[in-house]
């Protein structure tokens, strides 16, 4: 069989019309070089973008979660805290994608109240973590009347 034509080919062709077609490997070496680089490109893209869009999702919450904190009225923290997650697990849930929320924590001086959140999100071997801080002057509705009243008497005696 040594002068049958199909033994040394490649697809039905000899070897020498693959180089008279103009056919070369260089193409596909350059492929098998350049693809996994454009694949991992767009992986990492599209990892680094659902971060971003996880981490905003989570700042917007919480200042949600920070204005709602300076209207409620309770002086317990515990029960400060459990009345926001129980707003937040109700309101906020379902919107993340490959995030881990790692809780809240709450501190107020005087005042004004602070709200903090840490969150992650594991991408292949990697942890990306993120923290949001949020911050609202709490009034009650009658001292915010009487500190209106004061500074309109005071603004009425400067003139």
């Amino acid at each position: 069989m040594k002068g049958n034509v199909k033994e040394n080919t490649l697809a039905g062709l000899r070897q020498g019309d693959l180089r008279r077609s103009g056919v070369k490997a260089y193409f596909t070496v350059e492929a098998s070089l350049v693809m996994p680089i454009v694949i991992g490109s767009i992986v990492f893209i599209m990892g680094f973008l659902l971060f971003w869009y996880n981490r905003c999702l989570m700042e917007q919450d919480l200042s949600m979660l920070t204005v709602k904190g300076s209207q409620v009225n309770i002086d317990d923290p515990e029960r400060f805290l459990g009345e926001l997650r129980d707003w937040q697990r109700d309101n906020f849930s379902e919107k993340y994608y490959g995030w881990a929320r790692e809780g809240i924590t709450y501190s107020r001086e005087r005042n004004v109240i602070r709200l903090n959140e840490k969150g992650k999100m594991i991408l292949g071997d990697r942890i990306w973590k993120a923290e949001v801080t949020g911050s609202a002057l709490r009034m009650n509705a009658a001292s915010f009347l009487r500190t209106c009243r004061r500074t309109s008497i005071a603004l009425e005696d400067k003139k």
